[in-house]
């Protein structure tokens, strides 16, 4: 297993900026945009749904902020979003009231909805939150050896290295999502949880400014660790290869940051 996650190839780094019109004038230490998605256009969904439309709808568009897929700045009308899922506007606007409630999108008065800019002060505010949290509970989730959930985030791990060969960023993106997840989980604090995901809903526009820098070897060496730490029982070692994976992760979002403040 680790032999494959070392025969890994990176990816390119970064994504080059491409920039859209955001909710207000760009401002420096600000990023707005990628060429992830030049024309300002939405995820893909899929309008199948076994549940109410607004618990899948919200589910959807906090899933796609939780994983960047929203470019910073980004527009987005009830209506574009109506037509993607293929339902009335009603559900679509409970939804986006939620995610805005939480702070994952913007409402500015008369205007579309919007997607939060990247600024340095986000990534200030929220990194050393999710340092935290998320430390905390990959520590509670190692406090005992858990051979089980030990092989379980093993096999999410090489089915991210499965895709990193592939341009399936998205795919990617939820398995990286479910691993983290899988170990908080762990932990046994819904509260704690609950707190991390609308973290995750916050960081998604930092996220999206250099997505594929997220394919990286020191990911897969933190997610090993991790594992290795789960698996033995040992809760510091669990909670610093978190904290180094977020932290390393986080490098080039503010070299991005700061790159694109300096060109302006």
């Amino acid at each position: 297993m680790l032999a494959k996650r070392v025969q890994t190839v990176e990816k390119a780094e970064y994504f080059g900026v491409g920039r859209l019109e955001a909710c207000t004038s760009g401002d420096s230490g600000t990023l707005e945009g990628t060429t992830v998605n030049k024309r300002n256009t939405l995820p893909q969904f899929d309008a199948r749904r076994p549940i109410s439309d607004l618990e899948y709808i919200y589910d959807a568009l906090k899933q796609s902020c939780m994983i960047g897929e929203f470019e910073p700045g980004q527009k987005i009308t009830l209506h574009q979003l109506s037509e993607a899922f293929g339902t009335s506007q009603m559900p679509i606007r409970e939804a986006t009231n939620r995610l805005v409630a939480a702070k994952a999108m913007e409402a500015p008065p008369r205007r579309s909805l919007c997607i939060p800019r990247a600024t340095l002060e986000s990534l200030d505010s929220l990194l050393p939150l999710r340092l935290l949290l998320e430390g905390e509970a990959a520590s509670l989730a190692a406090l005992k050896p858990d051979p089980e959930l030990a092989d379980q985030m093993e096999q999410i791990d090489f089915e991210m290295v499965t895709l990193a060969r592939t341009d399936d960023l998205k795919s990617y993106l939820r398995k990286n999502q479910e691993f983290h997840f899988v170990l908080y989980a762990a932990s046994g604090n819904a509260n704690m949880i609950d707190m991390i995901e609308l973290l995750w809903m916050r960081y998604g526009p930092l996220m999206n400014i250099v997505r594929s820098g997220v394919l990286s070897s020191s990911g897969y060496a933190h997610h090993a660790a991790a594992i290795k730490a789960v698996r033995e029982g040992n809760a510091e070692a669990a909670k610093h290869a978190i904290q180094s994976d977020l932290t390393d992760a986080a490098s080039p979002i503010r070299k991005r940051i700061l790159a694109s403040s300096a060109s302006n």
